[in-house]
């Protein structure tokens, strides 16, 4: 690696000494193998103002400002990912300084006894050329190998300096979070590698839609993130959005077919919703999936109702860590009706939070918590160890119904799942049929060879399997005939959806139950509220039903004397 000494070098002098300074400009501008422009600050404040700027090539520092030392300066740079090099004048000899200073990111050190041209230029040389080579492996590993554009740690080193800068300045900046809509179906259908062509094209096409000041990023996935820096308004963000927009979602001609494209978008602002890159990712990350319910090619911009919902949710996941180290959990209890027996033929275990005041809070609003902040996993072992505990002990008392309990996909894409799971069938002594999980179709989505042997190994310790919600997904029927399930929950929109005594959707209902009578599957139906629906589900042969009509959820101490009657 060779630095070009034939331009001028860019050198800024941070030293308190104007005796000191006058020196090392002497020798500098005696220079014959370099031009140096130098420029001269005094104090601690300019030096962290010009780092931010970084409108210099190398930064000569002296190790004593005033009260402060070099190591504030160091400090700082390391702070805001400085990238230019940093040479500390030192006036004492003491080895374990400089090896402190090397620590502490400093590019080399020069004794203040030895300012000569001849050791500035060869100092300076090897500094610059040693932390270009830096720089161009840093980059490397910074870099999204299939588009080119920078990744998460280049992103979010770019919004340190220029939040550093707007803060400084008094302007404003906007972060956007974007990604394809249905992305994953151009993977399912037309294979990853035409996935990889449509990403490099988004992502050339969004660095050209750009200002030259904005900054790029593909952090994962189809997720890109772009960086608008000097912005007077949100007008003004909006009207590159929208181009942003135009240009991305132009008809994309990639290999032998052409892709129709649509993003989603999501915006926070600076300083308006936060001062920290973390806090500015996340807020645009929630406008991304704000913008995504609204559908395909919509943007929004973080709003205050976002902040309160991130509020109760920050506050709600605290609050969840709590219930599980307190034991707040409860599992309440929905019976299954067998109609030919009219005995109770089954449970759905269901998970209700009890806070410590008393007050019940609905699985609709800490279950998406719970999920998006892993808590999912424990709670979900928690779960498991509950039911199969309770069913061991109405085993000894001589009570036999089996139980579903709800898995969802998170839950299952833990690497302790199944080991978890079949541990506590075998410690609590459990029978075949005694337990059941409830999966939606979500899971079956890529149902590969992993999930056909995970779902075997289930069921061959006894554990039936059940799809919760059917229909509601991107059913197939391939998952219906390859994997080992035991029976279908029929989803309540189609039994009750509409609010009246009637069926919702009589069509839908009638062809699934014919289809999982046609593969020896059960049937359940779930949100039974009236007669009328009873009658027309017998009529097109179903046998189970779960709803208000015959039950609603109870508590174990509600459950259990009806348990003993039965």
């Amino acid at each position: 690696m060779t630095v070009d000494f034939k331009k001028s070098i860019r050198t800024l002098v941070v030293e308190d000494d104007s005796q000191d300074f006058l020196l090392i400009k002497t020798a500098l501008r005696n220079s014959d193998r370099a031009d140096y422009q130098v420029r001269h600050l005094t104090t601690l404040a300019q030096a962290t103002d010009a780092l931010v700027d970084g409108d210099f090539d190398i930064l000569l520092l002296d190790y004593f400002l005033g009260e402060h030392s070099g190591l504030d300066v160091l400090n700082q740079a390391r702070e805001i990912h400085c990238t230019k090099p940093i040479v500390v004048m030192t006036g004492t000899n003491a080895p374990e300084l400089d090896d402190m200073l090397m620590k502490q990111g400093a590019a080399d050190f020069i004794p203040k006894d030895d300012l000569s041209t001849a050791f500035l230029d060869r100092t300076i040389r090897h500094a610059l050329e040693r932390k270009s080579a830096e720089l161009e492996i840093a980059e490397l590993v910074r870099r999204d190998h299939l588009t080119g554009l920078g990744n998460r740690v280049l992103f979010e080193e770019h919004m340190e300096l220029a939040i550093a800068r707007a803060s400084r300045s008094s302007s404003q900046l906007a972060v956007l979070f974007m990604d394809l809509d249905r992305f994953k179906d151009v993977n399912d259908s037309l294979g990853h590698h035409i996935g990889d062509l449509l990403l490099t094209l988004v992502g050339d096409r969004l660095k050209r839609s750009v200002r030259k000041s904005d900054f790029v990023a593909r952090i994962g996935g189809d997720e890109f993130t772009v960086l608008l820096d000097g912005i007077n308004s949100p007008e003004d963000v909006s009207q590159i959005v929208e181009h942003i927009c135009k240009e991305v979602c132009r008809p994309a001609p990639v290999s032998n077919t052409t892709l129709d494209v649509s993003v989603s978008i999501g915006v926070a602002l600076y300083p308006e919703n936060g001062e920290l890159p973390i806090e500015l990712m996340q807020k645009a990350d929630m406008a991304l999936y704000e913008s995504k319910a609204l559908g395909p090619g919509h943007y929004h911009f973080f709003t205050e109702h976002l902040q309160a919902r991130l509020m109760r949710g920050l506050e709600l996941e605290k609050a969840l860590r709590d219930a599980l180290a307190d034991n707040e959990f409860e599992l309440f209890f929905q019976p299954q009706i067998d109609i030919d027996s009219q005995q109770i033929a089954g449970l759905e275990a269901l998970i209700r939070w009890r806070r410590s005041d008393g007050e019940l809070v609905s699985p609709d609003e800490f279950i998406p918590v719970a999920v998006r902040c892993g808590l999912i996993v424990p709670i979900g072992q928690w779960v498991i160890e509950t039911a199969c505990s309770i069913i061991s002990r109405w085993r000894k008392a001589g009570i036999r119904v089996p139980m579903s309990i709800n898995v969802s996909p998170r839950q299952l894409k833990f690497n302790g799942f199944v080991d978890h799971l079949l541990d506590c069938v075998r410690h609590h002594e459990l029978a075949p049929g005694d337990l059941e999980i409830e999966l939606t179709e979500e899971v079956f989505i890529d149902s590969g060879v992993s999930y056909r042997q995970m779902m075997q190994k289930i069921k061959d310790a006894g554990v039936r399997i059940a799809i919760d919600d059917f229909g509601t997904g991107y059913s197939s029927m391939r998952y219906l005939r390859d994997l080992p399930l035991d029976r279908i929950k029929i989803d309540r929109s189609f039994v009750s959806g509409n609010g009246e005594a009637s069926l919702s959707e009589p069509a839908i209902t009638q062809s699934i139950l014919s289809l999982a009578h046609g593969l020896h599957l059960e049937v359940v139906a779930e949100g039974v509220e009236t007669n009328e629906q009873v009658n027309l589900l017998c009529q097109q042969g179903c046998r189970y039903f779960q709803g208000y009509h015959f039950y609603r959820p109870m508590p174990l101490a509600e459950l259990e004397p009806r348990l003993s009657n039965h």
